[in-house]
């Protein structure tokens, strides 16, 4: 059964389904309209090994782009990218959800899902969205955009076992923005190839290592993830703060003594255990 625009709405007044953020405009018919969030994952063909090993981390084979509310992601064709919903989604034991495209995007050829298109029982965080250009022109995407829609479906009974359960192992359980594929965890063998590991890499490694260490702490700070809420406060631009989150930068001396500065001083409000960069 397939909840009506009516059901949807009682459904989310009653918190059964959570919709954050939620605007009662958005609801369709028999669905519900969500919105593309600014961050993508891209393909890097050229770096090496130039191939996808399902059995290994893909880390080095994407990089993550970030755009303002002002600017646009311009989806090449023939290009595959993820991106992600600006909205969080949580789904009680007995509704799952399908992602479906909109007519009008349909209709400049953009598919908005490759095969993830069914949400779980259970599910919670945002959505990654599976964003191909088949057009034979670049299409614009702007932050903030109506990207795609949910239909939500009335299970025969609570399912037994909802995503998120640790019998699953739910690999994408709470996630926040777009995230790559963790397929490879499904491989229980040894790696047999790895990637490249000369000096250079790492080196590189030891860099990105050290750049998820801030991410991670910056997403569970009072910042809550947010880059442009911490360069106002600690006046660093804002692009020096996604160059060390995204790329394989590591702040310069100077930023360093800025970091270490205010790091002594989130220590005392919020009790800090460590630094998210080694600082000397």
């Amino acid at each position: 059964m397939i909840l009506s625009d009516r059901s949807i709405k009682q459904e989310i007044k009653d918190g059964r389904i959570i919709i954050d953020p939620y605007n009662e405009s958005c609801v369709q018919p028999a669905s519900l309209d969500v919105h593309l969030d600014s961050t993508f994952i891209v393909f890097q063909p050229w770096e090496y090994p130039h191939y996808i090993d399902l059995r290994q981390p893909l880390d080095k084979l994407s990089s993550t782009v970030i755009i303002g509310k002002e600017q646009f992601f311009s989806l090449q064709p023939g290009q595959f990218a993820l991106a992600s919903t600006i909205e969080n989604i949580e789904l009680p034991d007995d509704l799952m959800a399908r992602l479906e495209g909109k007519s009008s995007l349909g209709r400049v050829g953009l598919l908005i899902h490759a095969t993830a298109g069914y949400v779980d029982p259970g599910w919670k965080g945002t959505l990654t969205l599976e964003l191909y250009n088949v057009s034979p022109m670049p299409i614009h995407l702007y932050p903030e955009m109506k990207i795609s829609q949910l239909s939500f479906h009335k299970l025969t009974t609570p399912v037994d076992i909802p995503y998120g359960d640790p019998k699953l192992g739910s690999k994408y359980f709470g996630q926040r923005g777009p995230v790559a594929t963790k397929y490879f965890q499904d491989f229980k063998q040894p790696n047999l190839i790895s990637f490249s590991e000369s000096e250079t890499d790492k080196s590189r490694n030891k860099i990105l290592n050290t750049n998820k260490t801030f991410k991670h702490w910056l997403e569970k700070s009072r910042f809550q993830g947010q880059i442009g809420k911490f360069s106002e406060e600690i006046g660093i631009p804002n692009k020096t703060i996604q160059n060390w989150l995204y790329r394989d930068i590591k702040p310069s001396k100077k930023y360093e003594r800025i970091l270490y500065r205010f790091m002594q001083r989130e220590r005392i409000l919020e009790g800090a255990v460590s630094y998210p960069f080694d600082l000397n």
